[in-house]
């Protein structure tokens, strides 16, 4: 559900689209007497910037994570009544029209609207028409229409990103990878007994939980950053934290594929929205910067700070992942379309099958002596008999120890001519 950024009463002053021989890359909004009115939140997010903006004179934007659509909404031409890191509630007032045109961008008193897809961009096809975004929104002050039963979904998602206080605001742009834990605890127990310990003590959060119940507990939001890694994998990660042990077998862990594919399908939304390709990360590719999944074991690898090993060996990566990208292609392929076709794909080449041909390459040269098709220089004997002299105990390549063999054997024959020749 959203709620409309101005009261009840405004009216579309001037739509998305063409105007004046340009493109309004907003909807404005008002109501003849504008001056001093109230803006609101038109859904739940953290506030990414108040203050001066060049032909605004002052705006509000704020950023809203993928549990609840995702996107970034931009108010115009304002008084700012809020700072950047804070949470604010669909709803919340947020600013209020600023009347002055000495310091509104001097324009006649209104409300500029932009509804960007992702995180604020330049004029194009991902700001979005507000009033196609606002399609059945609230009005503030309204009386709230009968609640319908909720899906299964719905209510077994619970949002608690106000009780996690601690932590602190991040940039959504260095977001790259998605980070597995468990959180060492029976399969069984309820996600919200996990938060209510983290909570207390302070011990740790996550982005979400997700617990055998199929239950999933926001603790926080996208922007922000989590106590999960002990490392730079905070920065630039979204951590999901399976209530688990972590000792679990594959088998154990794939008598719950229900809640496999459900965390599965919130993980494609992440995937989607910070272009992640579900492929599996080692350390070195984390250190690399490469986009992808990984566990809390890797971050501890690539960068200290940490010796847990979750989710652990029994974790069914190939399952997993494999949930994730039949969400992905199950989306609306004509909105999603250029990357899945070539972001998404290229990634997926360089992080999963391009390991696979290096190594193909690798021992198709052990063999050869060439790497490419087409090279077939061979080896010299001499020298894989060096190389093989040179290592440590009785450690050899197929083609040193073929070398070495060859020349024993040459040696062999030789001490038998030499007999032959002294009878």
């Amino acid at each position: 559900m959203v709620t409309m950024p101005v009261p009840k009463g405004f009216k579309v002053t001037s739509p998305f689209g063409p105007r004046w021989g340009t493109i309004h890359w907003g909807t404005d909004y008002g109501c003849g007497d504008n001056a001093g009115k109230p803006v609101y939140a038109v859904k739940d997010g953290t506030v990414t910037r108040a203050g001066a903006a060049r032909g605004f004179g002052r705006w509000v934007t704020i950023d809203h994570p993928a549990s609840n659509g995702g996107g970034e909404t931009v108010y115009g031409h304002i008084i700012p009544e809020v700072s950047p890191g804070q949470k604010v509630r669909e709803g919340q007032r947020i600013a209020r029209i600023d009347g002055n045109k000495a310091t509104n961008g001097g324009v006649v008193p209104h409300l500029h609207f932009e509804w960007h897809r992702y995180s604020w961009t330049q004029p194009g096809p991902n700001r979005l028409d507000p009033e196609v975004m606002l399609k059945g929104a609230k009005w503030v002050g309204d009386t709230p229409a009968p609640v319908r039963a909720a899906t299964a979904v719905a209510a077994n998602v619970l949002d608690w990103t106000q009780r996690f206080a601690f932590g602190r605001p991040r940039p959504t742009h260095q977001i790259k990878n998605i980070i597995i834990h468990v959180t060492v605890n029976a399969p069984g127990t309820p996600a919200e007994n996990v938060a209510n310990y983290q909570i207390n003590s302070q011990s740790g959060s996550y982005h979400e939980l997700t617990d055998t119940t199929i239950k999933h507990l926001i603790e926080n939001t996208d922007d922000w950053l989590t106590w999960s890694t002990g490392n730079y994998g905070n920065d630039i990660g979204l951590h999901r934290s399976f209530v688990m042990w972590g000792t679990e077998t594959r088998a154990q862990w794939l008598k719950y594929d229900a809640m496999l594919r459900e965390a599965a399908k919130r993980d494609a939304e992440w995937c989607r929205k910070y272009n992640i390709p579900p492929v599996k990360l080692t350390a070195a590719d984390l250190r690399a910067g490469k986009r992808g999944f990984a566990g809390h074991l890797e971050t501890g690898q690539a960068w200290g700070g940490t010796d847990h090993v979750d989710p652990g060996t029994g974790f069914p990566w190939d399952v997993y992942l494999g949930y994730v990208r039949e969400y992905i292609n199950g989306t609306d392929k004509k909105e999603e379309g250029d990357m899945l076709t070539k972001k998404f794909f290229t990634d997926f080449i360089k992080g999963f099958i391009g390991p696979v041909i290096s190594d193909v390459k690798d021992i198709r040269q052990q063999i050869t002596g060439g790497r490419d098709a087409g090279e077939y220089p061979g080896w010299s004997v001499s020298q894989l008999v060096k190389n093989y002299q040179a290592k440590p105990g009785d450690n050899g390549t197929l083609p040193e120890m073929l070398a070495v063999a060859l020349t024993e054997i040459q040696e062999l024959r030789a001490d038998v001519n030499e007999i032959k020749e002294a009878r």
